[in-house]
């Protein structure tokens, strides 16, 4: 039972001791949003350390071997050991992210840019020896950006006869759930009555109140208001908004100027907001399908007395949370110049409060009254509960295991070569406690999927400072991230970063002995995986039915700008 493909593979009655009886298969972007998603543990164990200081962003992030920087927090504590002075630093920064869906037109804006904080922070001295066994005892409080949620994407495709509509896909939904309707239009499913009803299932409950779907005499549900020769356009819109950024408390030590080892304890704050849009409109051959020439109809050729114009559902999810990890570093210095780096970042541990809520509109056509044909514009809307996985009902979970390794070279003053090698195994997120989920998956399930279809993926991270004068310093970068599913075909109920590549950077100044000033510019394409913004497939013995999207391909395309300043005593 693959949940990270299908949102929820349903079943009527004991379809699998009853090979005769219907199987379901319902999901995508739009169904899967009342619950998280291997695709959201997927998103927020990905973690980016070319945010940061200007300094280890210009040079893509290859500090593990490095230090005297406050990226050293994040990567290697070790690095701490390696400062001489105290050091207080603020890094601002500008984002802009872009996106582009392959094969689409332009909806809304995919734009998206705004101010943020890269880092913050203070290194201190707390030991200062005067034997050659411990020769410093530093210790660092900083904040750091390692994850950036803040990106728009949309787009539109244009009309076309014979497409599934998200109302077909609606009408598999509730059949699948078994949902009847009372004579006073009191929609139910078993014990539960309207948004009672488990809120995976609150996208069709908003059809059916907003008259895009109906059940008929015989109890088959069908779109309504909906023509069979409806030519269909559509459109979505997602707004993200959000970050992972990590306080951490940092010791590290240097031992006879050889050897530095180091640890931080990391806490991170989660916040992520979503607000996502779906919307359709139906034409019948130019015209509205009521008062123009061609009428929309049913399958048997009998004429809608209503028509369906517009439909439009808007999905709101909010996760925040807590979490907390621990970083155990080592660097060794064998001969002047040449640095080795060692660092271990145990998983994270999650613990995520999150509120999920719709509504939906429709706009549709038809006769005043019974008495007068005129016609008349019927607008019908629909408000769920707030659903709230808080306390007992939170989300937690735990993030990869991460291993990283660093060599790096120090031409005297002059120039300073860094590699760095991360890797990460994505195949170990593993989901601890969540609400209770009667049509979604358990934990594990979740387990089970990310053993099956994820795997470790391997990053590679290069950097490069030359100083041609000793009071200004140039620097460049390069950084890259493998997939971390083992077919990069898979499709997930939601568009996750599947590949990232980018390029920094950027120059540092000193102005005097005790104040300096980097810059730094960072260009990052992230490759997403494949997604489908709805599907619901019944498969029985009387032949299939398939009702789905077309599959979609973004891409997002990211600028950052990073200005640190910092004062050294």
């Amino acid at each position: 039972m693959l949940f990270s493909i299908a949102a929820c593979l349903l079943t009527a009655g004991a379809a699998f001791a009853q090979p005769s009886q219907p199987s379901y298969e319902i999901g995508g972007t739009v169904f899967s949003n009342d619950a998280m998603r291997t695709s959201d543990f997927f998103t927020l164990s990905q973690q980016q350390f070319n945010f940061g200081t200007a300094r280890s962003m210009a040079m893509g992030g290859a500090f593990t071997s490095l230090g005297a920087d406050q990226a050293s927090m994040v990567l290697n504590p070790a690095g701490l050991g390696m400062y001489r002075r105290n050091e207080i630093a603020i890094t601002p920064m500008i984002l802009s992210t872009k996106a582009e869906t392959a094969g689409t037109g332009s909806y809304l804006s995919n734009s998206k840019s705004r101010f943020g904080l890269g880092n913050i922070g203070g290194v201190f001295n707390l030991y200062e020896g005067s034997n050659r066994r411990v020769m410093s005892v530093n210790m660092g409080i900083g904040y750091t950006r390692v994850a950036d949620f803040n990106y728009n994407y949309s787009f539109g495709y244009a009309p076309a006869q014979g497409r599934a509509s998200i109302a077909d896909a609606m009408s598999v939904l509730l059949e699948a759930g078994g949902a009847t309707v009372d004579k006073d239009g009191t929609i139910r499913m078993g014990n539960a009555a309207n948004w009672g009803i488990d809120p995976f299932f609150w996208p069709a409950v908003a059809g059916y109140k907003t008259y895009l779907v109906d059940q008929n005499a015989q109890g088959v549900w069908y779109p309504a208001e909906i023509g069979v020769n409806a030519d269909i356009e559509g459109g979505t819109a997602l707004r993200s908004r959000g970050s992972i950024g990590e306080i951490d408390f940092a010791v590290g030590a240097n031992l006879d100027n050889k050897l530095y080892v180091g640890v931080t304890i990391g806490v991170q704050t989660v916040y992520r907001k979503q607000s996502l849009y779906y919307g359709e409109a139906y034409s019948y051959g130019g015209g509205n399908g009521y008062d123009s020439p061609e009428r929309a109809v049913y399958a048997d050729g009998t004429e809608l007395t209503e028509v369906m114009q517009s439909m439009g559902l808007s999905q709101q999810t909010t996760l925040d949370g807590v979490g907390v990890n621990l970083k155990l570093g080592v660097i060794y210095r064998p001969v002047a110049g040449l640095r080795l780096g060692f660092a271990l970042h145990t998983p994270t541990f999650y613990s995520l409060e999150r509120r999920y809520d719709l509504s939906m509109a429709t706009r549709a056509l038809g006769p005043t009254s019974a008495t007068d044909p005129t016609t008349h514009e019927y607008t019908s809307d629909a408000y769920s509960q707030v659903l709230e996985d808080e306390g007992r009902n939170s989300w937690d979970f735990v993030s990869p295991t991460r291993l990283m390794f660093g060599i790096s070279y120090t031409f005297g003053n002059v120039a300073i070569l860094s590699a760095d090698y991360e890797r990460a195994w994505y195949n170990g997120i593993r989901v601890k406690n969540q609400p209770y989920l009667p049509w979604g998956p358990a934990e594990s399930d979740f387990k089970e999927d990310f053993k099956t279809y994820f795997k470790g993926s391997n990053s590679l991270r290069l950097g490069l400072e030359v100083r041609p004068v000793p009071m200004v310093a140039l620097r460049a970068g390069y950084g890259y991230t493998g997939s971390m599913l083992k077919d990069k075909n898979t499709i997930l109920s939601s568009p996750a970063v599947s590949e990232t590549n980018y390029f920094t950077a950027g120059l540092g100044f000193n102005l005097g002995r005790s104040c300096f000033l980097d810059v730094a510019y960072c260009h990052t394409k992230h490759k997403l995986t494949e997604y489908m913004l709805f599907y619901g497939n019944v498969y029985g013995s009387g032949g299939d039915e398939i009702y789905e999207s077309d599959r979609y391909l973004t891409d997002l395309k990211r600028h950052q700008v990073a200005v640190t300043f910092g004062y050294r005593f």
